[in-house]
């Protein structure tokens, strides 16, 4: 079958704080593409006396399991206390910290934007653990289970052999998994702060998901959600620690990266799905936004099946 003019199935339902915005914490160099990254909980709170500033992660979201020890976490104005057997959840852009207990043992998951948008299309049931922030308490019972599965994707990640990617996503979904089948009920009380002002993110988000390709005039979508364009900005920047329109332009860059790498379609068929009129224009945003053109990106992406290792550089 003829893919090559196939446009791929829409996705979605489709603060004002000074804080830093970090790649990985404590490194804003740019980084070469990655999918996941884990490491010891200990490897850096040890080194910064178990305390972690303020800070928020546009392009990757992330997942602490705590196995010994606690804390408090941080996050949307909220301080939110934890044990062992909690788990972490902070979904891109959330400005959060953390003050970790001496010697507290556990593991640090990031997984990449692009990626993460990939399966949620995959795998829409993860959502439910992957979409809300907060600190959610699973059965001490299944930690083991976890932190194995864990270790064998540090293991893939750190190996170069045959089918080490193939392994990463295996032993990464067998995490996820085990989270979802043991996620605590809906209906119990989520453990951070639900103010007006994330309510506002997150209705936003919802919108952006139905009509980024659309690219909606601020005002209009201000509109839609019944609030000022002041009122979007400062939600926007408070909660997520960036502009209504950075967020929709992260989204645009998110799908036609997509694009380019699963797709044959032609950078102009690109520049039209998601809403450009003018290739040109599309190719400078893409440029601008990621530093290559389309093109580029494109000849550039690793399908060897080492993409999805994390660089050595990565702390």
């Amino acid at each position: 079958m003829d893919f090559s003019h196939q446009a791929p199935a829409q996705i979605g339902s489709v603060s004002a704080a000074e804080v830093p915005r970090y790649i990985l914490y404590g490194d804003a160099s740019a980084r070469p593409d990655w999918f996941v990254n884990v490491e010891l909980l200990d490897q850096r709170c040890r080194e910064r006396g178990w305390m972690i500033a303020p800070h928020t992660h546009p392009r990757f979201m992330q997942i602490i399991i705590c196995e010994i020890g606690g804390g408090d976490m941080s996050i949307e104005g909220a301080t939110i206390p934890f044990g062992p057997a909690s788990i972490l959840v902070i979904p891109p852009h959330r400005i959060h910290g953390f003050h970790y207990a001496d010697a507290t043992v556990g593991w640090v998951l990031t997984i990449e934007n692009n990626y993460l948008a990939d399966l949620l299309v995959r795998a829409p049931a993860l959502k439910t653990v992957l979409e809300i922030p907060g600190v959610f308490d699973v059965d001490p019972a299944i930690i083991p289970a976890i932190g194995e599965q864990v270790a064998g994707l540090a293991e893939e990640l750190g190996e170069m052999r045959a089918g080490n990617a193939i392994g990463a996503e295996i032993r990464l979904l067998s995490v996820l998994l085990l989270l979802l089948r043991n996620w605590p009920q809906a209906d119990q009380q989520r453990k951070t702060s639900a103010d007006s002002r994330s309510d506002l993110v997150g209705r936003y988000k919802e919108l952006v998901e139905r009509r980024y390709r659309e690219q909606p005039a601020l005002p209009a979508v201000a509109d839609e959600l019944g609030v000022s364009v002041s009122q979007l900005r400062l939600a926007c920047k408070t909660i997520a620690g960036i502009s209504p329109l950075e967020m929709m332009h992260d989204r645009i860059l998110a799908e036609a990266k997509r694009c380019l790498i699963y797709t044959t379609m032609s950078v102009t068929e690109i520049a039209d799905w998601v809403g450009f009129a003018d290739g040109a224009y599309f190719s400078r945003f893409f440029r601008k936004a990621s530093g290559q053109a389309p093109t580029d990106y494109r000849r550039r992406q690793d399908f060897s099946g080492d993409a999805l290792r994390s660089p050595e550089t990565a702390p």
